[in-house]
């Protein structure tokens, strides 16, 4: 494990579209009790500097690089996992999965699909939030709203959506740009987005902390066997430090955005170093700008887009639960019918 220390308050960080983004809209029944906040643009470009308090606090976080053997066996994540004893295989792995991953990005094409979200939000009775939600990113130990009576229930949400990809280059490193329109590819503002109260994006960007151009940005660890799918797994845990990090998420709350780094796990295919799949959360909570906690599970499949022949593993199912102020939310994403995104698909200019 690397542990670079030094006077980085300058550092700059591409936003080059990381895992996950939450973007707060709240509308229709919720406006009685929740703030007005402005929502996340997608897909954004700008260089941003971590500001010194982001810096400390990322800094001093408690990562599962320094996972105990207790907190390895209380991850929900691991129940199965037959724990590695050396940290022998970690180079081999690395490499082996970077190069996997860098064989996809060559000739990446651009793409659409199908998206299907499903929104389920609770809110608390007159309770404070740490009484009430104890998602715990040390230990990825969760207790959801749907075990907890004294939540206030709302309708779950369905919307369908058309899902955007498009691979960009930006300050030397591959990326992509993922965007969401309507059905009939106009694409989507505030005013588009009546009654969905939590949006998540940006999934495809998740298998890069793993490629090679990106693989300096983290800390690794390798934490044993475990199966997904059938298939064996080499599971590799993974923290961004804020020293070396490049790929940022980040989320605007009333005008101020802030930057978000993560921690993870991924479950390596062990015959063919595929990424099947990674699960990640907040490499320390952003209670600042009221973002407790948020934990992605992305899984990833192969799929040969309709008029390309190519296969490219991509997401088909995510699911995202997090608290945001007093907000327990989940989404589940299912993406579907997947083609190459062409010129005569260009996405419509808005009203």
């Amino acid at each position: 494990m690397l542990n670079i220390k030094g006077n980085t308050s300058g550092v700059k960080s591409l936003a080059l579209v990381a895992s996950w983004v939450v973007a707060a809209v709240f509308q229709g029944s919720l406006s009685a009790r929740l703030p007005q906040s402005a929502a996340l643009p997608q897909s954004p470009t700008v260089s941003v500097a971590l500001s010194p308090a982001e810096f400390d606090l990322y800094n001093h976080a408690s990562t599962l690089i320094d996972w105990t053997p207790r907190e390895i066996h209380d991850c929900r994540f691991l129940h199965k996992l037959r724990l590695a004893s050396s940290q022998e295989q970690l180079s081999k792995i690395l490499a082996r999965v970077g190069q996997t991953g860098d064989l996809l990005l060559a000739d990446f094409p651009q793409i659409s699909c199908e998206e299907n979200v499903h929104t389920e939000t609770e809110l608390p009775q007159d309770r404070c939030e740490e009484e009430v939600f104890s998602l715990h990113s040390s230990a990825c130990v969760a207790t959801t709203a749907a075990t907890r009576p004294d939540l206030l229930g709302f309708p779950p949400q369905d919307r369908k959506f058309r899902y955007i990809v498009v691979p960009r280059t930006k300050g030397g490193l591959p990326g992509f740009e993922e965007y969401r329109t309507d059905l009939n590819g106009s694409p989507l503002g505030i005013s588009s987005l009546t009654r969905v109260y939590m949006i998540t994006s940006n999934f495809v960007s998740t298998g890069l902390y793993l490629t090679t151009a990106h693989q300096p940005e983290s800390d690794f660890r390798y934490f044993g066997l475990d199966a997904t799918r059938k298939r064996e797994c080499h599971v590799v845990g993974f923290a961004q430090t804020p020293e070396r990090v490049h790929t940022v998420g980040l989320i605007t709350v009333q005008g101020k955005t802030a930057a978000l780094l993560v921690q993870g796990l991924a479950w390596i295919d062990s015959e063919t170093f595929q990424l099947l799949r990674v699960t990640t959360w907040l490499l320390a909570p952003r209670g600042d700008i009221g973002l407790k906690s948020s934990i992605s599970t992305v899984d990833f499949f192969p799929v040969q887009p309709s008029g390309s022949e190519k296969v490219l593993w991509l997401p088909r199912d995510v699911e995202v639960e997090g608290v945001f102020r007093d907000i327990w939310f989940r989404n589940t994403h299912r993406y579907s019918n997947f083609k190459l995104f062409r010129v005569e698909s260009t996405i419509k200019p808005g009203p």
